[in-house]
């Protein structure tokens, strides 16, 4: 199978899987360190959207105990009800995050561990769909990998799909569409090997 068509059953995979997952993700909060950055970064209450948010639970159940206003978005049904039944009074979307289109703009958008499930093509056009929903200041995190190039992961046996740009790509496209890089760390050893960019629309 190509790396194109493994790109395509993403959304399935985290369907027929997402209980498993998040059973053995856990509720350890690796990301911590990241997260109180992108807290830095906002204003009191403020209106974020997580794109691929899964369950909810490590990542926006950290946010929500903060004080944010969450929407959360994930393709997966799966995944989504368990983000509703652990979290009723936020928002939450079934969509796939590439068509997710919002009337408000939002203080800030994470998209982790989702975004590198997107092909590069994919990865190039979220760019602008980011700076849509960014407010003025908005913050935007997201993960990525650590060079350009397409990797197959393994989740319960089944091939995941996972793609980066080159860094360089990353700064100019961040930069194109109004966003200054705040931090980025390629495979952080303080966040289990994970590369994160963080960055503010100007």
């Amino acid at each position: 199978m190509q790396y194109s068509d493994l790109a395509k059953n993403i959304i399935e995979i985290y369907q027929k899987h997402g209980r498993d997952w998040t059973q053995l993700r856990g509720d350890f909060l690796h990301e911590k360190i990241w997260l109180d950055r992108f807290l830095g970064l906002l204003p009191m209450s403020a209106k974020v959207v997580d794109l691929g948010c899964g369950s909810g639970i490590p990542i926006a159940k950290y946010l929500i105990e903060q004080g944010c206003q969450l929407t959360g978005v994930d393709a997966s049904t799966v995944m989504l009800d368990m983000a509703q039944q652990n979290f009723p009074e936020q928002i939450w979307i079934n969509a796939d995050i590439r068509q997710f289109r919002a009337e408000q703009t939002f203080d800030g958008i994470l998209a982790w561990d989702s975004f590198f499930h997107l092909n590069p093509e994919d990865q190039r056009q979220m760019l602008a769909q980011f700076s849509m929903h960014a407010a003025s200041g908005g913050v935007l995190m997201f993960t990525s990998g650590p060079s350009d190039g397409e990797a197959i992961g393994d989740m319960f046996g089944e091939p995941l799909y996972h793609a980066s740009l080159d860094a360089a790509e990353y700064r100019n496209l961040l930069a194109r569409y109004g966003f200054k890089i705040i931090k980025m760390i390629a495979e952080d050893p303080e966040c289990t090997g994970h590369t994160v960019w963080l960055a503010q629309k100007k």
